[in-house]
C-alpha cells in the first residue's frame, strides 16, 4: 500500500505556484507563439497563380547584366502581392536596378497561400531570382526558366552578340 506523505503549507503552496506558472507559459506558448516576433514553425507557402517569365529582360541582356535579386513580399490574407520590395547585394544591381523592376512586375502577377498560418490573416514570403547569361553570345537568348516554387526562380540566358566584337567575327 502507498504511503502519502502529508505536505507542509510552504511545499503545497509552492506546488500550486509552479503548477500555475507551467499553466500560464502553455497558455502564452499557445497565444503568443515566439515572444521575440517570429512564428514558431515555418510557414508553408505555395503559390496559387503564376505567370511565367516568357523572356531574360531584353535590356539586361543587352547590358549583359546579371545577378540575383530577393523579393521580400508582403501578401493579403485573399493572396495578392500588397507589396514587393525587391533587393540586391550586388553593386552594379544596385546602381542600375533593371532585374529588380522586372522581378517587381513578375511577381506582382503571382498570388499565394500559405497554408500554416492564421485564415484570413496576411503574411511575408521572400523568393529568390537568379538572373544568369551563359553559353556561346547568340541573336537569340534562348531563354530558359527553372521555377522552385515557392523559394526560387532562375532565369537563364545565352549572351547577345554585340556588333563590332572582333572575337566574334575572328570565330566566323
Amino acid at each position: 500500500m502507498a504511503m502519502l506523505r502529508q505536505l507542509s503549507v510552504l511545499e503545497y503552496n509552492s506546488y500550486i505556484a509552479m503548477k500555475h506558472k507551467l499553466l500560464v507559459l502553455a497558455v502564452l506558448g499557445l497565444i503568443l507563439p515566439g515572444l521575440d516576433g517570429q512564428q514558431q514553425r515555418p510557414a508553408r507557402v505555395c503559390v496559387r497563380h503564376v505567370v511565367v517569365p516568357t523572356v531574360y529582360p531584353i535590356l539586361a541582356r543587352q547590358a549583359r547584366v546579371q545577378g540575383t535579386v530577393i523579393a521580400k513580399l508582403k501578401v493579403a490574407a485573399d493572396g495578392t502581392v500588397t507589396d514587393a520590395i525587391v533587393e540586391s547585394q550586388d553593386p552594379l544591381l544596385v546602381a542600375h536596378p533593371i532585374l529588380q523592376k522586372a522581378t517587381q512586375q513578375i511577381v506582382r502577377q503571382w498570388t499565394f497561400e500559405c497554408q500554416t498560418c492564421a485564415p484570413g490573416v496576411g503574411f511575408e514570403h521572400e523568393i529568390t531570382f537568379n538572373y544568369r547569361l551563359e553559353g556561346e553570345d547568340s541573336k537569340f537568348s534562348d531563354t530558359r526558366i527553372t521555377m522552385e516554387l515557392p523559394d526560387a526562380v532562375s532565369i537563364v540566358a545565352r549572351p547577345p552578340v554585340i556588333e563590332g566584337d572582333t572575337a566574334q567575327t575572328k570565330k566566323k
